[in-house]
């Protein structure tokens, strides 16, 4: 006799836990396969964009220096990092055994990493080919994708008990937004809107736009000193420092843009430590706030207890009292006349 198999999408016709499962695993069978193949194709267009074809990205960012141009070797490692952190995403995918992992995957982060990715890959073309303002255009959308997806990983904090989350999942999604915030978009923009100098004599004309690549600068990273403060964030800590010393890196740059960066330098740090140390404070006062009894409260903030009425005596105040041999009537003693 013929036997029909047992899966998860048959099993969940009839109970609401089972629908939940079934719904969890379709989601990650599109996640593991949309996302790797999108990763892989990313990374493999970005480094042909960025060191096969000539010009490439990076002799273009050369070609068209601006105020906010990072040194270029210093950002490949952050770029390294991105990559090495979806490649271990896309291993932590296809293995993970934990719902709370894979309802991280699944809710936290879900297809817009593989949105983000293609839009990456149209981004890289389009700077390559030189189309300035459409490459910026889509760096905006591919920011918004990205600061969504950080968005939605506040509702799914890390914990020291699942550090590989932390290490594929959460760390490689704030770089993301923090490299092209920072950093990437800034610079298309300015290309884009043809603020740059000559890059045969740049110290005759470096500091052009130095007023909008100092206002530039001043916006991105208040918007990243905010995040530390609400987050104490210490990856957003350590690689804001570490943009800002990328940034010094491409010289010259103009005065005010050197102190603007030094400022944020410093501030990133004593931002993360001050928010860690006000959050340690508030939470051992709370642990030690001490309950006042009711009588110690004053009378607004008394707890109101229901007090039921006195249910009368079944038996009735004439009900006969019953005395044990040698033993004294109550009412005698005080004087009392039972009728």
């Amino acid at each position: 006799m013929a036997t029909t198999a047992t899966t998860p999408l048959l099993n969940a016709s009839g109970n609401s836990n089972n629908d939940a499962e079934t719904r969890m695993v379709l989601k990650m069978l599109r996640l593991q396969v949309a996302t790797p193949l999108s990763v892989l194709i990313n990374i493999a267009v970005f480094l042909c964009c960025a060191t096969v074809i000539h010009p490439s990205m990076s002799d273009l960012s050369t070609a068209f220096p601006t105020t906010v141009t990072p040194n270029m070797g210093m950002m490949s490692v952050i770029w390294m990092a991105i990559f090495v952190g979806q490649i271990g995403y896309c291993i932590l995918l296809v293995l993970s055994r934990m719902h709370q992992t894979k309802e991280l995957l699944a809710y936290g982060v879900g297809l817009r990493l593989v949105f983000v990715n293609w839009i990456m890959i149209i981004w890289s073309i389009l700077f390559t080919l030189k189309f300035w303002t459409p490459a910026a255009v889509v760096l905006g959308v591919l920011v918004l994708f990205v600061m969504w997806i950080n968005v939605s990983l506040l509702w799914y904090p890390t914990h020291a008990n699942h550090p590989l989350d932390t290490l594929f999942i959460h760390v490689p999604m704030r770089l993301f937004l923090l490299l092209f915030l920072l950093s990437v978009l800034p610079q298309n923009i300015f290309i884009a809107l043809d603020w740059v100098y000559s890059p045969d004599h740049p110290e005759r004309d470096y500091d052009n736009r130095s007023t909008e690549g100092f206002i530039t600068v001043i916006i991105v990273h208040i918007l990243g000193l905010v995040w530390v403060l609400v987050r104490r964030d210490l990856f957003w800590t350590v690689g804001g420092v570490y943009v800002c010393f990328a940034t010094m890196g491409k010289r010259p740059k103009p005065t005010m843009i050197y102190a603007a960066l030094i400022t944020f330098a410093i501030l990133y740090p004593l931002f993360w430590i001050a928010a860690t140390t006000y959050h340690r404070i508030s939470e051992r006062a709370r642990e030690g706030q001490i309950a006042l009894p009711a009588d110690d409260l004053p009378p607004s903030e008394r707890p109101v207890v229901d007090v039921e009425p006195e249910q009368p005596d079944p038996a009735g105040k004439d009900a006969p009292v019953v005395l044990i041999e040698g033993e004294e009537d109550p009412a005698a003693v005080w004087g009392q006349q039972r009728s």
